[in-house]
């Protein structure tokens, strides 16, 4: 008889695992990347292509760290995105700059040393190095206003593992929101978020 019920336990226990996911453990930290080129309207994509930037390879990182207590959080890493895109404006200054004085009706050569003198500036040189420095700067106030906003992004709460999925309960409701998220075979899982009307699955691979 004690056979019996312990084998009935067995049974049950075993059961109760295979639905509810105990012990299986997802703690770590898992790294996913967004393509900005996604989160963007075709206008602005079309604005960045007429000055040569394709901003289909910018991504941005988002981490997801999951705790052994059944924490979580979820931030973003802006380090490799400013990286690229800093790299991709460098290599392509010269097209917006041209671009920029399109849009004022003018030409880079009509920016001679004569009409530079008159802007202040000692030489047309001197004047497109300003331009380059002033378009540097702007670009780094704006990576600070971005920092600002990704920090107040970030994401915190609790999990639950069920079976072969990860239930996530965000702390704050105007959180970013996060469905259920699917665990891969490679231990990989797949979190399908919103964010301003745009669906995105987010690919999460443990480091």
């Amino acid at each position: 008889m004690k056979k019996k019920l312990a084998l009935m336990l067995a049974t049950i226990t075993t059961v109760a695992t295979i639905f509810t996911g105990c012990g299986k453990d997802v703690s770590g930290n898992y790294v996913a990347d967004v393509k900005l080129a996604d989160c963007m309207s075709k206008d602005d994509l079309d604005t960045m292509s007429e000055m040569g930037i394709d901003m289909g390879d910018i991504t941005l990182d988002v981490t997801l760290e999951l705790t052994a207590d059944k924490q979580f959080t979820m931030s973003f890493d802006t380090t490799n995105f400013k990286n690229d895109f800093s790299s991709l404006i460098n290599d392509n200054m010269d097209k917006i700059i041209d671009e920029g004085l399109a849009e004022a009706g003018v030409t880079r050569e009509d920016i001679t040393d004569d009409v530079a003198t008159v802007m202040g500036y000692d030489s047309a040189e001197a004047f497109f190095e300003d331009v380059e420095k002033s378009m540097v700067d702007a670009m780094d106030s704006a990576y600070e206003e971005m920092d600002k906003e990704i920090e107040a992004a970030t994401v915190t709460g609790s999990y639950t593992v069920a079976k072969n999925s990860v239930v996530f309960v965000t702390k704050d409701e105007g959180d970013l929101g996060l469905d259920k998220g699917t665990i891969g075979d490679d231990g990989s899982i797949s979190v399908a978020t919103e964010y301003e009307g745009n669906s995105f699955t987010l690919d999460f691979k443990l480091q």
